[in-house]
């Protein structure tokens, strides 16, 4: 079983994601299951890609633009791959891919296995659609909605000049005992060999972390064949362009308790020097950001969370709080059980740019120069 499945929850732990994966054809995406219920829906919208017209139209659901996965790859050319046995799409390569799991009753989307509450997908009329806030933040596509003249308008995002690569712990596994830890490392010929030595550290020391913990619980524990334990972890690029990289790291154990645990971590850095910046470098344009935050996840975690089974309790936002930037704003990340139980997930809260900072100043003041 692999941890995407695990992720998604108990519903679909018979599934393997990423086995017997096949090309799936324009007839499947566009035929496949209609039986989900359809959400109320705007006319189609028209697509722009580089400036030209598409035949496909994409359609606005609760004011969501929403781009059919078909036109990612018949007209933009992003790889896309089905696999029939667990009903799950592949949209992307390189180091951030999309797992799209839909069927008749339910669609579940992740970034190499880290599903966050932004994330979703719809069937709707046998289509098989995407909102373009993912293409955005993780797909390397920049999109742009025209509400006056209900069009979106796609183009390849200005990428920071750096290779990222997948690089793997060595940890021996057996019947009683998993592990498969890795950690993303840049490298180019632009970057500051200081930045990137030091960002680079970073990124290793957490997977060594997550390693080290792991030897550390079977050595107390005592994990068997038919109780085995696993530990294993993965990233998402959430953002890489203007000199600034963030990056999802999402740890998950399992020591044969009544489920495993999940820990989610953003880290973002400045290519100019290496530093790992802060929320407040993020937002030094607005030196009264805590006070919106504060005011606004009060609000939050201690209403309607508590509705759907949340804690409450929230006070203050942390020093230095946890957090990821995606090309959207800033995703404010909080502990699993901090202020809800298991079943709620983790919880997260992503606010716009321009909800955080005054008009017309932009994030990352003097860090990205």
């Amino acid at each position: 079983m692999n941890k995407h499945t695990k992720k998604w929850g108990s519903a679909l732990l018979a599934a393997g994601i990423l086995v017997g994966v096949a090309v799936v054809p324009v007839s499947y995406i566009e035929a496949a299951s209609s039986k989900q219920q359809t959400t109320a829906q705007q006319p189609g919208v028209s697509i722009q890609w580089n400036g030209k017209a598409l035949a496909t139209k994409g359609i606005r659901v609760n004011g969501s633009t929403l781009i059919p996965v078909a036109a990612l790859r018949d007209s933009l050319g992003i790889p896309v791959s089905y696999d029939a046995k667990t009903a799950t799409y592949t949209v992307g390569s390189g180091y951030n891919k999309l797992f799209v799991m839909s069927s008749s009753s339910y669609t579940y989307v992740n970034v190499n296995g880290i599903s966050t509450r932004s994330m979703i997908a719809k069937q709707i009329a046998g289509k098989l659609y995407i909102p373009m806030s993912l293409l955005k933040d993780y797909l390397g596509i920049d999109a742009q909605w025209n509400a006056a003249q209900k069009t979106v308008t796609l183009s390849k995002s200005k990428l920071n000049p750096i290779t990222i690569t997948s690089q793997s712990l060595p940890a021996s596994s057996d019947a009683k005992v998993s592990y498969k830890v890795k950690y993303p490392q840049i490298s180019g010929g632009q970057l500051n060999p200081e930045a990137q030595q030091a960002i680079n550290s970073v990124l290793k020391k957490q997977a060594e972390g997550v390693l080290a913990a792991g030897k550390k619980q079977v050595a107390e524990g005592e994990p068997t064949v038919e109780r085995p334990y696993t530990f294993s972890n993965d990233f998402a690029i959430a953002h890489n362009q203007q000199g600034i990289l963030s990056i999802i790291m999402e740890d998950y154990s399992d020591t044969a308790g009544a489920h495993g645990m999940t820990a989610r971590k953003g880290y973002t850095f400045s290519l100019a020097d290496g530093k790992l910046l802060q929320l407040s470098d993020v937002l030094k344009a607005n030196p009264n950001y805590k006070q919106f935050l504060n005011s606004d996840l009060k609000k939050k975690i201690n209403g309607p969370m508590v509705n759907e089974g949340g804690f409450g309790g929230f006070k203050d936002i942390a020093a230095n709080p946890n957090f990821y930037v995606t090309n959207s704003g800033v995703t404010i990340v909080f502990d699993l059980y901090e202020y809800g139980p298991y079943a709620y997930g983790i919880p997260e809260f992503t606010y716009s740019f321009g909800q955080l900072l005054p008009q017309g100043s932009k994030p990352f003041a003097g860090q990205n120069e």
